[in-house]
């Protein structure tokens, strides 16, 4: 036992070093550079040398207990940084996949619906040419193109401010369109239907997606930064760019993966719960039963 706890708190120390300190002292050592720097003197290699060597001598002339104080005081401070940068992570989760107060989201949801509404337009349109097309081979590559072009905006009709909302609720859509089944009721119970590899796939795309909103919550502070030095601005930026761009493509992938999980298991589920329905019927059979009444 001693052996187990004594691994565990290793494990626990390593991924708190990794997570939460390391990031947190890059962090920090770029809050120092910029209140050292500033705008006026944002390249001064000089001058930052020249003060970091002053506060050298000074740590070293004040004692070893007094020096040791001061590294404990500045692993806390970048872990505090850390937690507070994993915080801004989880509010980013919120902003990207959370409906937005209608103050807030109405313009971003009206200006993505009106795009939407005009490459749907012009897929159906385009679908009614086709039948009378002479070429029919160039008519199903134009609606192919048209299709994907109306996807990129929302599988959907847009609902949510941002893509990355409307692909989580997309779900919830097309598995309500095509089965009748509501997935907020139904999840839990599938979810302890499927085989540990499918949970496995499953949790592997939810945690990418929740490291990509918590990138999103360390590029933040640096974006503040740059208020006092622009460097930090450009740095935050690319971070937040990326984590933007990490953050579709792995919300994307999460999301097929929950889809696939109700395309394939959803009959087992029906099997579970004893529900013997056609195909056609047992999605609202399944919703009505496990919402019972509510």
């Amino acid at each position: 036992m001693s052996a187990f706890l004594s691994e565990l708190g290793r494990k626990l120390a390593e991924k708190w070093l990794s997570l939460l300190v390391l990031p947190g002292l890059l962090l920090l050592g770029a809050c120092v550079a910029g209140g050292v720097l500033g705008q006026a003197h944002w390249a001064d290699t000089t001058r930052l040398t020249a003060v970091a060597r002053s506060w050298s001598t000074a740590v070293q002339a004040s004692g070893a207990v007094l020096a040791v104080m001061i590294a404990a005081a500045v692993l806390l401070a970048a872990a505090a940084l850390g937690v507070a940068a994993t915080g801004l992570g989880w509010a980013v989760r919120k902003v990207w996949l959370d409906p937005w107060p209608r103050w807030a989201g109405w313009l971003l949801v009206r200006s993505r619906r009106a795009r939407w509404n005009r490459a749907t337009a012009a897929y159906e349109t385009t679908l009614l040419e086709a039948r009378n097309a002479d070429d029919p081979e160039a008519a199903r590559q134009e609606l192919d193109r048209l299709a994907g072009r109306r996807n990129r905006i929302g599988l959907v009709r847009p609902g949510r401010p941002t893509w990355i909302g409307d692909r989580m609720a997309a779900v919830d859509a097309r598995v309500f369109a095509e089965y009748e089944l509501d997935l907020g009721t139904a999840w839990p119970r599938l979810w302890l239907t499927v085989a540990d590899a499918t949970r496995t796939e499953v949790r592997a795309a939810a945690t990418a997606f929740g490291a990509a909103a918590t990138l999103c919550g360390w590029g933040l502070p640096y974006l503040a930064l740059g208020v006092v030095w622009w460097p930090a601005a450009v740095l935050g930026l690319l971070i937040v760019v990326t984590a933007w761009r990490r953050g579709r493509s792995t919300v994307a992938l999460y999301a097929d993966l929950v889809e696939s999980v109700v395309d394939l298991h959803a009959a087992g589920l029906a099997d579970a719960l004893g529900i013997s329905a056609p195909p056609d019927t047992a999605g609202a059979e399944i919703t009505s039963r496990l919402r019972k009444g509510a």
